[in-house]
Parts: C-alpha cells; structure tokens; sequence
C-alpha cells in the first residue's frame, strides 16, 4: 500500500504564515514593541529590567541567522513582552505609537506644516478650504444685512446661492474645528486609532448638514431688526455639534407623536 502523502494541519500552515514574511504576526509584535521602548525612553517613563533583559534576548536573537533562530524567541514570549510593554506605556497605544513613528521617518514638507498622520493632515486641508470659501464668500455684496434678514424664500438665483455656500463654509468651520479638536487629543495622547478615520469624515458631512439646517429652517427673526450674525453663528453651531440639530429633531418628533396620541385618546 502507497504512504499516504504527509499534509500540513491548517493551523500549523497558517501559524507558519503568521511567523515568516513581512507583514508578519511576528514582525508587528517586534515593530510595535521597539516603538514602545522608544516612546519609553523618550517620555522618561519607568521599564523594569527584567524587561531589558527580555528585549536584549530578542536583540541577541535578532542577530542569529535564519535557521539558528527556531528555538529563540517564541511568539508566546513576544506577545507577553508586548503585553507587559503596554501597561509601561499606557494610555498610548502600541498601534498608534508605531504608526507615529513610521509616519515621522517619512516626514516632509505636509508633516512639518499640517501635522502628523495622512488623516489629520487631510483633516487640516479641508479645514483650510472651509477657511477660504468662507473668506471669499464674506467678500461678496450679496452678503450683507439686508440679506442675513431674509429667508430662504425671499431671496433667489446668486444671491440665495452665495448665502448658502456662506452658510455652509461656516457649518464645515465648525464641524472641521471639532473634528481636529477631537484627533489632536487622540494624537497627543498617542491613542489615536487610523480604523476610525472615516468617522472624523462622517462628523463633518453631519455638520454640514446641522449648520445648514439650523441656520436655514430655525426662526431666527427676520426683517430689519434682525440679528446679523445669528445665521453664521448658528450654521457654525449646528456644524461644531451635529448632535444638537439631531436633539432637537428627536424632540419635535416627540412632541408631533404626543400631539398626535393625544387627540387619538381623547377620540376614544
């Protein structure tokens, strides 16, 4: 009978995957752990010697050759020195320390001017753009008092466009100013993490909105006593919290369905 030919267990196969190759379980076990002591040394912070001796054994086995290194380091071993580093370092995050650094060591022109990481440097970007239209639209001379004091549907063609366009720059003000005040903290911190860079995006495309609504649809007072600055204020309002716009809808839904329950009871 023919020896049936020898396979690899799947686990095995892929916990040989993880181990060898860039991109490695192993490789970002031993990146994040260099940031870490980076970060360590750098803030002051205090690292028990018997994790000195750990990260010498992995430099000492770091300098073996491939094949003599089997029986070094384990990942077990890499993972309870990574644990033990977090707790040095926290709060910072190991993921966030590493990507600071290798953001930093392709540092330019955009990371000396706009900050680190791509997403607070697109943040800063967009920031600036909100700035100029804003800028640009307040040269206008349809932007005016007589224009704050009107509505919607008192004014048309350019004119109703450029005091939207107005209003929405300065809603994109306030949701971009709330958005880098959020993520500075995180990056200061170094608990900034990249998997919720969408969300900062999604903050502003609801001040956008927020702004527009409140400045457009709230009664602010209209005519020739009307405050001039109340829409811009309120549009940068609604775009700095998105959540006071959505709070107030919640509560007018509210007071609809009470209104509406009520005179169904009372038909009762």
């Amino acid at each position: 009978m023919d020896a049936m030919p020898f396979r690899v267990p799947a686990a095995t196969a892929r916990t040989q995957v993880l181990l060898s190759g860039s991109g490695s379980l192993d490789a970002q076990l031993r990146d994040e752990i260099e940031a870490m002591l980076r970060h360590a040394f750098s803030t002051g912070l205090d690292v028990p010697p018997p994790l000195m001796e750990a990260v010498e054994k992995i430099d000492l086995c770091d300098a073996l050759p491939m094949q003599d290194r089997s029986d070094g380091v384990s990942l077990p071993a890499l993972a309870d020195l990574h644990g033990q580093l977090v707790k040095v370092v926290a709060p910072a995050m190991p993921g966030t320390l590493h990507l600071l650094r290798t953001d930093l060591a392709h540092a330019g022109f955009l990371h000396a001017m706009l900050g680190p990481l791509a997403n607070i440097r697109r943040l800063m970007i967009g920031a600036l753009v909100c700035m100029v239209i804003f800028i640009l639209m307040s040269l206008s001379p349809t932007v005016n008092h007589e224009a704050m004091a009107k509505d919607i549907y008192s004014m048309h063609g350019l004119t109703l466009l450029t005091m939207l366009c107005f209003l929405l720059s300065a809603a994109g003000l306030g949701s971009t100013f709330h958005a880098l005040f959020m993520a500075q903290s995180y990056v200061s911190n170094a608990t900034y993490d990249p998997r919720y860079d969408a969300s900062y995006w999604i903050r502003i495309g609801l001040g956008l909105m927020a702004g527009l609504l409140l400045a457009v649809l709230l009664p602010v007072g209209s005519g020739p006593s009307a405050p001039t600055m109340a829409k811009p204020v309120m549009a940068l309002l609604g775009g700095f919290s998105a959540g006071l716009v959505h709070r107030i809808l919640e509560r007018l839904v509210e007071t609809a369905e009470s209104l509406f329950q009520g005179s169904s009871s009372r038909k009762d």
